[in-house]
C-alpha cells in the first residue's frame, strides 16, 4: 500500500490524461520509486504521488484500496458534443438511480472544496495569461464515477476533442494548475450548491469572485431524481463542511426549492439564492 498525502492519477487509455503526465513530470522533480499500480511506474514527490492506471480513471474505484492518501486528483479528458475547448474541474459523482460513466447509484466522493476553488482559479489565470481566450474554463456540477468511499478526490479536464487533448500547451496549462495545487491547505468558507444546468454559471461566478468554495452541486437536471438523502450527502461528503447553501433560485421548480430549503434548514445552513 502506497501511502502519502495527494496522488495524482492518470489513465493510459486518455490521450488528455498521459499528455497531462507528460507536463506534470516536465515542470516538477518526481523521482521514480520502486512501487507499481496497475503494473506501471508510480513516481513520488515528498508526499505527493504521480500514479498511472491502465483502465479509464472514471472505473477507478478501486484506487483507494492501492493508494491511502488525504485526496486523489484525477487527471482526465473532457469530452463534449459541441467540441467546446475547456478547462474544467469538478467533484465526482452519481446523484440518481442512473451510474452510466462509472461510480455507483446515488453515491458521492468526498469533496475537495478548497482545491477545486484553487483549481479553476488557477486554469482561469493560466487560461488568459497563455492565449486561450476562446476556451471556457470552470467549475462543473458533480457527475460520474469514480465513487471512492473514503479519500476525497476531485477531477480536472482538458476537453473535449482529440485536438485539445493533444494540445501540448493546453496540457501544460493543466499540468501548472495541478502544480499550484499540491500545497493548498484545507481551510476556507465553503457552499454547497443546487440547482441550474451542468457547466453552473452563477455558481462560477462566485467561486471566481468571491473568497467562498463550492463542494457539490446538484445540478436541476438530476432534481426530478433527487431526495432528502441525496441533499444530505451533497452537504456532508466534503473535507471542509459547507455553512451556505447557494440555490439557482430560477434553475429549480418551486417544490424543489422547499425540498432543498427543508434540508438546508435542518442541517443549520444559511440559504443564499443566486
Amino acid at each position: 500500500m502506497i501511502e502519502g498525502r495527494l496522488a495524482i492519477v492518470c489513465s493510459k487509455t486518455d490521450p488528455a490524461s498521459m499528455n497531462i503526465r507528460s507536463k506534470l513530470l516536465e515542470i516538477l522533480d518526481f523521482k521514480k520509486t520502486m512501487d507499481k499500480v496497475c503494473n506501471e511506474e508510480v513516481y513520488r514527490l515528498d508526499d505527493v504521488f504521480l500514479v498511472t492506471i491502465d483502465h479509464e480513471t472514471i472505473y477507478a474505484d478501486e484506487i483507494e484500496n492501492l493508494i491511502k492518501v488525504n485526496g486523489v486528483i484525477f487527471a482526465s479528458r473532457h469530452a463534449a458534443e459541441s467540441g467546446m475547448p475547456a478547462f474544467l474541474a469538478h467533484t465526482p459523482g452519481n446523484w440518481t438511480d442512473q451510474a452510466l460513466y462509472g461510480g455507483k447509484p446515488r453515491s458521492i466522493c468526498i469533496a475537495m472544496p478548497i482545491h477545486l476553488k484553487k483549481a479553476v482559479m488557477s486554469l482561469e489565470r493560466l487560461r488568459i495569461e497563455e492565449g486561450f481566450t476562446d476556451w471556457k474554463c470552470g467549475l462543473e456540477v458533480t457527475h460520474h464515477g469514480p465513487y471512492l468511499d473514503e479519500t476525497p478526490a476531485m477531477f480536472i479536464e482538458l476537453g473535449s476533442t482529440p485536438k485539445e487533448w493533444s494540445n501540448d500547451k493546453a496540457a501544460m496549462v493543466v499540468a501548472q494548475a495541478i502544480a499550484e495545487l499540491l500545497d493548498v491547505k484545507n481551510e476556507g468558507k465553503v457552499a454547497v450548491g443546487f440547482g441550474g444546468p451542468h457547466y453552473a454559471p452563477q455558481f462560477n461566478r462566485i467561486i471566481l469572485n468571491e473568497d467562498l468554495a463550492i463542494s457539490h452541486i446538484i445540478p436541476k437536471y438530476a432534481f426530478p431524481h433527487v431526495t432528502e438523502r441525496e441533499i444530505m450527502l451533497a452537504i456532508e461528503r466534503s473535507i471542509v463542511k459547507p455553512v451556505i447553501a447557494l440555490i439557482d433560485w430560477k434553475g429549480l421548480k418551486s417544490d424543489e426549492r422547499q425540498l432543498v430549503l427543508n434540508v438546508c434548514s435542518k442541517a443549520g445552513l444559511q440559504v443564499r439564492k443566486v
